[in-house]
């Protein structure tokens, strides 16, 4: 799983997801960053209107039209149903740019709503699950989740051997379940999440606006410490992504990194200093 992560609060937040092409959320400059990967989006889910999350996108809308790498994929933008402020934006959009070369397509969304990724032998899709930010601002974190199955419990204990004799007898379907496994989580400008949204996926991204709780003034953004407690909680498998970080603590971050590493997390945390492109892998 490839990740390219910009986040600098108030000014600019965006993530590209590699896997399946997905840009989440698209602050100030996610294009210019992306450069010609900005043609392979085929998806851009919005968590909410603010502007640090959505001023890109007249970027990345206008270079995939104009520019001259691939203009023929289609574009679609799902954000929160009810969202008055990328309401407003559609609205703009459609009376200045009349002559897109491909589908643009803009789609409401909520909570508990699915949207098909792939298909074939492994699916994957993206389910939307209710986050609280700002007041009268109706905002949505995002799973990514795939279709897999597993061996039922019941034959736990057979060889691989046996395994292969039932499945050759025509009896995979009985001796093996269904399951959907949350690959990537990303929760947007939140307060913490519920772990219950987020329960066992292997890679949270979840905000860390403040590294202080006494410096948190109105209750609409996370501590680092309450998203770590967030992924304890859910039995997030194996990474904790904190961004959003407020740039009041740029110098702090290697202290609080090396306090982290003391607590021996059952999963890797990073923190993504505000202002830098990080890449992850």
């Amino acid at each position: 799983m490839k990740l390219i992560i910009y986040s600098k609060a108030l000014y600019s937040t965006w993530i590209y997801y590699s896997p399946d092409r997905i840009l989440f959320d698209c602050g100030e400059g996610a294009s210019t960053q992306l450069e010609n990967k900005a043609f392979a989006i085929r998806h851009v889910f919005l968590s909410h209107g603010h502007a640090d999350h959505i001023s890109g996108l007249m970027g990345l809308i206008n270079i995939r039209n104009n520019a001259m790498g691939d203009r023929e994929k289609d574009l679609n933008i799902y954000f929160p149903a009810g969202s008055h402020f990328i309401s407003e934006l559609i609205t703009y959009f459609a009376r200045t740019n009349r002559r897109l070369r491909y589908r643009l397509e803009w789609v409401p969304l909520n909570a508990g709503d699915r949207v098909p990724l792939t298909s074939g032998r492994s699916p994957r899709y993206i389910e939307a699950f209710p986050t609280v930010h700002a007041q009268g601002e109706p905002s949505l974190g995002y799973n990514v989740v795939e279709v897999r199955r597993r061996l039922r419990p019941e034959y736990a204990d057979l060889t691989q051997e046996e395994i292969v004799k039932l499945v050759r007898e025509g009896r995979k379907d009985e001796i093996t379940e269904e399951y959907h496994q949350k690959l990537f989580s990303y929760g947007g400008d939140s307060v913490p999440l519920r772990p219950a949204s987020v329960s066992e996926t292997e890679v949270l991204c979840h905000e860390a606006t403040f590294l202080a709780d006494e410096d948190r003034k109105e209750y609409k953004h996370a501590t680092i410490w309450e998203a770590i407690d967030v992924a304890k909680r859910a039995g997030i498998k194996k990474q904790l992504i904190c961004f959003h970080v407020s740039s009041r603590y740029r110098r702090d971050i290697p202290k609080v990194e090396k306090k982290i590493a003391g607590m021996e997390l059952p999963f890797r945390v990073s923190l993504i200093p505000p202002g830098e492109v990080v890449s992850l892998d």
